[in-house]
């Protein structure tokens, strides 16, 4: 058989043969569900009597007075000078009807470092009142009022040379603060995140405000423990 032969044969069988079908794709997919919460980033630090960089003052602590025409008397400076406490030393109130002011310069500076872009920091009185004869103001430094709001909050230091005039308890705004009491005040409420490299200050004065005739402390000093807190969201 000769090779044309050959492939004469090869070709006839070729058309003889039914054509094989294609083989199907069969396509079957499934999930699964891949989840995760990130937790905000929140760090709070605080210092009292606080410098140009936010961090605890090496010298005592300045305290201005105005005592509105009265005999009333603030304490020139911080009389222990230790970190996370302001002292106001001895204060006096006028004999007659004068109110007497006296403010902590710088007294105390709240740095946030959050991932968040809702949060806010609060202040309140937990441990121990403010007599109804006394108020503690909080006023602002690096903002007109509380609560701050910026997209940058720097370290800013106090630019008042005198104790606002407030000459009535439960009036902080007319320093344009708040009162730091049982009730909370918000001291910031932001929409900004802020990284440990450029972190949002929340610095502030304390203003003491004494009635005229303020009741004595009874031979030991008033105290009161404010309670800072941050809530992330």
């Amino acid at each position: 058989m000769n090779v044309k032969k050959l492939v004469a044969i090869a070709t006839l069988l070729s058309l003889a043969l039914p054509a094989l079908p294609s083989l199907a794709v069969t396509t079957v997919t499934k999930t699964v569900i891949v989840k995760w919460n990130t937790q905000a980033v929140a760090t709070l630090t605080l210092h009292t009597d606080y410098s140009a960089t936010g961090a605890f003052g090496a010298s005592a602590g300045a305290i201005l007075a105005n005592v509105n025409s009265g005999g009333g008397s603030c304490s020139a400076t911080d009389p222990t000078n230790t970190d996370l406490t302001v002292d106001f030393g001895n204060v006096s109130p006028d004999s007659n009807a004068a109110y007497t002011d006296c403010m902590y310069k710088n007294a105390v500076n709240a740095q946030v470092v959050t991932s968040s872009t809702n949060w806010n920091l609060a202040a309140a009185v937990t441990t121990g009142s403010v007599p109804a004869d006394t108020e503690l103001c909080a006023l602002p430094n690096g903002a007109a009022s509380f609560p701050m709001t910026a997209a940058s909050l720097p370290v800013t230091q106090t630019v008042r040379a005198a104790a606002p005039s407030i000459v009535t308890v439960a009036n902080c705004t007319a320093g344009s603060g708040l009162p730091i009491a049982a009730a909370s005040a918000t001291l910031a409420n932001e929409t900004n995140a802020f990284s440990s490299a450029s972190p949002a200050n929340v610095g502030h004065d304390l203003e003491l405000v004494l009635k005229p005739l303020a009741a004595a402390s009874g031979g030991s000093p008033t105290q009161v423990t404010v309670t800072y807190t941050l809530t992330a969201n």
